[in-house]
């Protein structure tokens, strides 16, 4: 779906009426799968891939279960990018049981604050030294990595994070964890 489409959606989801149609393709799994292989490139009405996941009363844990079950690779850089791929982008529904249970702050999960602590004493994150400005994006990705059982290096945080951002990005963020050390 264009970035359009995920808009209407989303008022629709949230019970807006709206006017304009969603040009938005539901796709089975192996159907968005042999799309992003292809490259995930941005069709004539600008529609991409988007991972769309619903995410109930449950724990982090259980979107990370879901992400490792609908795209197991994902700490792995894409060997599916060509000239013109976009990122996947995912879309995190959370239900109304969901945002009930939400924490609160930020700083109120422990393992958040573990590395905020870490990050505000040493500047560094798991050996990582990371510019103030990438803190919560490489935080994230951390975590994910410790609780996949994965080295937390440079080279793992960016292959993990290649498949959401651009190339350009990507190096962006080597440059400015290259620079922080």
């Amino acid at each position: 779906m264009s970035v359009r489409d995920l808009e209407i959606e989303l008022a629709l989801r949230r019970g807006e009426i709206r006017a304009d149609p969603s040009t938005a393709i539901p796709l089975s799994i192996e159907e968005a799968l042999a799309f992003r292989d292809a490259g995930n490139v941005p069709d004539e009405l600008g529609r991409s891939l988007r991972l769309v996941v619903t995410v109930g009363g449950g724990s982090a844990a259980d979107l990370h279960e879901k992400r490792l079950r609908w795209e197991p690779d994902f700490h792995d850089a894409p060997d599916w990018r060509r000239a013109g791929s976009v990122p996947v982008n995912v879309v995190t529904l959370r239900t109304d049981e969901a945002r009930a249970a939400a924490p609160g702050a930020w700083w109120d999960d422990a393992d958040l604050a573990r590395l905020e602590a870490e990050w505000g004493s040493t500047g560094m994150v798991a050996g990582l030294a990371v510019p103030a400005e990438y803190r919560s994006f490489v935080y994230k990705t951390v975590l994910s990595l410790e609780q996949a059982g994965r080295p937390v290096t440079v080279e793992s945080v960016l292959a993990s994070v290649a498949r959401w951002l651009s190339p350009e990005q990507v190096e962006e963020l080597r440059r400015a964890l290259g620079a922080s050390g």
